[in-house]
């Protein structure tokens, strides 16, 4: 037992520079940098009701994500470490939702690996340093499919009520979307009779009680009006926009975010439909029929396909014990030195492009961790070519992603987003001693994406949130501006013109 149990702790110490960043962090935009600035307006009107942005009411979206970052917040303070601690629970449930879906669908005893092989794919690392819903979402949507097959092989009440309840709990955070897994799941729901279970829908109910409950309380304080805008966006986002892509945009688009793993996980894909029907369902039938619903709606976003990168870790695990176990293929043989040695060709070719061509503004520090990553990473899947024991080739192939994957995370590429503005306003707020001072925001009718990216970014930055003002006038004496204007009057003069809060300056009034 106690062997056991210290191999669970060895265990989840694998995680960690994978999971947790030792160094600053820095947030994007879109869509990060506006939930974080939600999460901070939760907390200063003291408003858990109605997700607010200066001094407007965001009525395209619920308050899912926005309400746990700052419940966070709340409870652990104003540092970035706690706005991502609900991401970072949510991300260690996927972990361990995907362990758990290892050991129910494939004949193996070693589901660390396809924990692993999730945490080590470019996509979901991505989004696991990131404050958005999109791992939330996908952690939810993880956990139900593996308490669906769970209520189907013991059909103990609890797993019952658990195959329901995450699909209300989607909903709070991505709203109509969680149509897409939902439809995925149904025909397994309905031909287990789970959907007939009445412990299916009180979980069902349980589960849509948070929105239910949000919904009145919306309504009642703001109006039905301004709650139809949930309805609204759908119907946007159904229609041509921004995000408009082709229907084979996930062909190309996942194949690509699946890095490093996208080979492997097509064979396992392949393969998983000549498995049983259980198994078969959820690795092959249940990601087709998502990606094919994704496909059919107009908004195509990378993020969307994070609900199944469970199962695509699972695939590639398959993969590589399918590339393993057959020997004298022609075939075999190529696709072993397509996948191993092409993509260690790709990765030493970015190494020289980081070290010698500047493609990405790093530091010294970043650059020689990324380039021993993605050195490790190259050496392990070449050598994984030479060696004929099948242990050694299952850790080769996980160890060097593995290196690679913390390489990336703890240089601050994929954490310290937007460093370089983050060290000017640190900067800006010591000689300035903003810590403790009012700073407004005069902001233009027709912001352009530009201007409106960076003044997020920086307004995360600021110790006080920005109060947004009509007219300079307004200003109070020793009360500072972000501002975009180049007209002053007597009295006021720019802190700082720094070429990275463009096209923003401070301006302090006397």
């Amino acid at each position: 037992m106690r062997i056991k149990k210290t191999e669970n702790i060895i265990k989840i110490f694998f995680f960690i520079p994978l999971l947790i960043y030792f160094g600053k962090r820095s947030l994007i935009a879109y869509d990060e940098g506006f939930y974080a600035l939600q999460s901070r307006y939760i907390l200063e009107n003291s408003n858990w009701i109605g997700p607010t942005f200066l001094d407007s009411l965001s009525t395209d979206r619920t308050i899912g994500i926005q309400f746990l970052l700052a419940l966070s917040r709340n409870i652990f303070g104003e540092s970035l470490f706690a706005l991502y601690l609900p991401i970072l629970f949510a991300s260690v449930f996927m972990i361990f939702s995907t362990y758990h879906l290892h050991k129910e669908l494939l004949n193996d005893k070693n589901p660390i690996y396809s924990a692993l092989i999730l945490s080590t794919s470019f996509l979901w690392i991505s989004y696991s340093n990131m404050a958005t819903q999109d791992i939330v979402f996908a952690s939810i949507i993880s956990f139900g499919i593996l308490c669906s097959i769970k209520a189907f092989k013991t059909n103990k009440n609890n797993y019952l009520i658990f195959s329901g309840i995450w699909i209300g709990f989607a909903f709070m955070f991505k709203t109509f979307l969680t149509v897409i897994p939902f439809l995925a799941i149904f025909p397994f729901l309905l031909r287990t009779k789970i959907i007939y279970k009445k412990y299916f829908w009180i979980g069902f109910i349980i589960g849509f009680c948070p929105y239910i409950i949000w919904s009145y309380k919306y309504i009642l304080i703001y109006s039905f009006s301004t709650y139809k805008g949930i309805f609204n966006k759908v119907i946007s986002l159904s229609k041509n926009n921004t995000f408009t892509n082709p229907p084979y945009y996930y062909l190309w688009n996942l194949s690509v975010n699946a890095f490093p793993w996208t080979i492997l996980s097509i064979i396992g894909f392949l393969q998983s439909f000549k498995m049983k029907s259980l198994n078969k369902y959820f690795l092959f039938f249940y990601p087709l029929l998502t990606i094919t619903l994704l496909s059919l709606f107009s908004t195509k976003t990378p993020y969307y396909p994070l609900q199944i990168f469970s199962i695509i870790s699972l695939n590639a695990y398959i993969g590589i014990r399918y590339l393993i176990s057959i020997n004298d293929s022609k075939l075999i043989s190529f696709l072993e030195k397509l996948n191993y040695l092409f993509i260690s060709f790709i990765v030493i070719l970015g190494v020289i492009l980081i070290n010698f061509y500047e493609i990405i503004d790093i530091d010294k520090r970043a650059q020689i961790l990324i380039s021993l990553g993605g050195l490790i990473f190259s050496l392990s899947w070449i050598f994984y070519i030479f060696v004929k024991k099948d242990k050694k080739k299952i850790f080769l192939s996980i160890a060097g992603p593995y290196i690679l994957i913390i390489g990336l995370v703890q240089s601050g590429l994929i954490t310290d987003k937007s460093k370089s503005l983050r060290i000017a306003s640190e900067a800006l707020i010591k000689a300035e001693q903003l810590q403790n001072k009012p700073i407004y925001i005069l902001k233009r009718k027709n912001m352009d994406d530009i201007s409106m990216s960076k003044i997020i970014k920086i307004m995360n930055q600021m110790p006080k949130l920005a109060i947004k003002i009509k007219n300079i006038n307004q200003l109070n004496k020793n009360s500072y501006v972000w501002t975009t204007s180049d007209i002053y009057e007597d009295g006021y003069y720019v802190v700082n013109e720094n070429k990275v809060f463009y096209p923003w300056k401070l301006i302090h009034k006397k």
